[in-house]
């Protein structure tokens, strides 16, 4: 069986000039998050708790009127990775970055724990991921399988660490092979975001003879990668070589003074007992013509009126955790069709392009509005929807 064995802040991958995403308190948290998420995956590893999927995938989100880091996971059964959120106040740019780091670190602790509860594995042998972050001061650190020069007399590793701008940095270091004395050390280069990345860019290095070697230390993928590190033995002296690819975009420092924010952590969806039952539409798709497009902005207007307070309220009273409900326009003829699993129920609309009418979509989308409040009365016995009760 699998291991939850990665943890991954999406995205994992970007350009380390430009911003990850569109959000300025999201990117600086993405990156400063990664070598967090390398050190804990690293220790993690080594637990083989079995699991479904492997990964644990972690989105991030801008909250401006939050006045905590609130960070959910998803506890329902996953199907291609474990799924968390991270929601993050404004000023959480404005804490200094040892104290950021250390809100990533108890976000990204909380939610395995979490999910540890919710799958069966004992949380406390989590500890000792947290702990490797904190022994190893935040930052991720790896060196690579050391090469021997023609002559064999020394050998050269890459050296890379990941500070907290989310871009590694590479050296090159010379060893004399009789006595492993380090003979020479290069300046550093910006290198990748990932792991991953430092691998590929240490499978670059050479010794083109015995007194130089070099290697390309930015490696993304074969059209994004390149700068240069290199160290040449020459007038009885090693000196050092350095050219950058990128520039790496700047994180603020941050004020020393102000207190790290509270990091709630919660569980999602019809195996969270800490929640109260909700209601929701999920959405749907593929919306593939003008048509589907008109008719699916009217029902996203009743699915509002259907999930809003009063249908909260009404839900409630189900004792059912959570309804889903969901349109398809792929079927083959148009219905309304429900299953319950556990603590879910789930209703599917189906409405092909081909049942659509072409004029005002409201009508068409009132009644299928009606039809998911008529099964779902059906399947849980509920009175009527205080917003359909006309």
């Amino acid at each position: 069986m699998a291991t939850l064995s990665l943890i991954h802040p999406y995205p994992a991958t970007g350009y380390a000039d430009r911003i990850t995403g569109d959000d300025h308190v999201c990117d600086v948290a993405i990156r400063g998050c990664r070598s967090i998420a390398e050190l804990y995956t690293e220790a993690l590893g080594k637990l083989e708790l079995a699991n479904r999927v492997t990964e644990l995938r972690l989105f991030t989100r801008h909250g401006p009127d939050l006045d905590r880091v609130l960070a959910q996971v998803q506890l329902d059964r996953p199907e291609g990775f474990e799924m968390a959120h991270a929601h993050l106040p404004t000023g959480f740019v404005d804490r200094s970055i040892p104290t950021r780091a250390e809100m990533l670190l108890d976000v990204v602790h909380g939610l395995v724990s979490r999910l540890a509860l919710a799958r069966g594995w004992d949380p406390t042998v989590l500890e000792a991921c947290r702990q490797h972050v904190v022994d190893n001061a935040f930052e991720y650190r790896w060196s690579s399988p050391p090469k021997s020069s023609p002559d064999r007399k020394h050998t050269a590793h890459a050296e890379f660490r990941l500070p907290p701008d989310g871009y590694g940095r590479a050296r090159l270091v010379v060893t004399r092979r009789d006595d492993d004395t380090v003979v020479a050390t290069s300046g550093e280069a910006l290198a990748f975001c990932t792991s991953q990345g430092f691998a590929r860019a240490a499978k670059s290095l050479r010794w083109s003879d015995k007194h130089e070697v070099s290697f390309v230390p930015y490696d993304f993928v074969r059209a994004v990668r390149g700068g240069l590190v290199r160290l040449s033995y020459e007038r009885q002296a090693w000196s050092s070589t350095v050219e950058d690819y990128l520039t790496v975009r700047p994180i603020p420092a941050g004020d020393e003074s102000l207190p790290a924010f509270r990091v709630e952590i919660q569980g999602r969806g019809a195996a969270a007992p800490e929640l109260p039952s909700e209601l929701r539409f999920v959405g749907g798709g593929p919306i593939q013509s003008e048509q589907i497009t008109r008719f699916h902005h009217a029902f996203n207007h009743e699915m509002e009126r259907f999930a809003g307070p009063a249908g909260q309220d009404w839900w409630r009273q189900s004792g059912i955790r959570l309804l889903d409900v969901q349109i398809s326009y792929e079927t083959d003829k148009p219905g309304v069709r429900a299953r319950r699993s556990g603590e879910r129920l789930r209703v599917t609309v189906d409405r092909p392009d081909a049942s659509l009418a072409t004029g005002d979509p409201t009508p068409a989308a009132r009644e299928a509005a009606l039809e998911v409040v008529d099964l779902v009365r059906r399947r849980t016995g509920l009175g009527p929807h205080p917003e359909y009760d006309d």
